[in-house]
């Protein structure tokens, strides 16, 4: 048996040992993800999702709004609410898509890309501290293991977040 490397946890969170395991540490891990991208954004008015969505204009501009929320694994409720918010704060803007008269291309406006700019290098720091316990070499491989874990369950994917289910009324 392999013994695992030491790790230096934080002495105001320890998590026992009962609760090492995929479902508890991938909500704490996704917890204190955003707990540091949300520090990042607070003073640009911004939530993670939104950022996500101003970095794939960037990086897919002419999207339409169904493929950008594909892309990102937002439902379409959900990306319609945020282009509109983000279409409202002059961040990006949405013309009739010439291929298809139905469909709305997206594009970061002047002002989204320089946000998105300015924003840049905070996340890139927050990334960097949020991968801090793991060693250079460890860096690659993880992310690696972590694209290979949610590319393999895709099918199993709720893009609509985290909902109570309606209890079954009694007869």
């Amino acid at each position: 048996m392999t013994k695992r490397p030491e790790v230096k946890t934080s002495a105001k969170h320890p998590i026992p040992e009962r609760h090492r395991k995929i479902g508890p540490l991938s909500r704490r891990f996704f917890q204190v993800y955003l707990g540091l991208i949300s520090e990042v954004l607070e003073p640009f008015d911004l939530d993670p999702a939104f950022y996500s969505v101003l970095v794939e204009l960037h990086d897919n501009p002419g999207v339409d709004q169904r493929r950008l929320g594909d892309a990102l694994g937002i439902d379409r409720t959900t990306i319609g609410e945020m282009v509109d918010e983000l279409e409202r704060r002059r961040l990006l803007e949405r013309k009739v898509a010439a291929e298809d008269r139905r469909a709305r291309s997206l594009r970061l406006t002047k002002q989204g890309d320089a946000l998105r700019l300015k924003i840049r290098p905070h996340m890139l720091a927050a990334q960097e501290r949020f991968e801090a316990p793991l060693s250079a070499s460890e860096r690659p491989v993880f992310l690696d293991l972590l694209y290979r874990v949610v590319t393999g369950s895709l099918d199993h994917e709720q893009t609509g977040g985290f909902r109570r289910r309606k209890r079954k009324k009694a007869n």
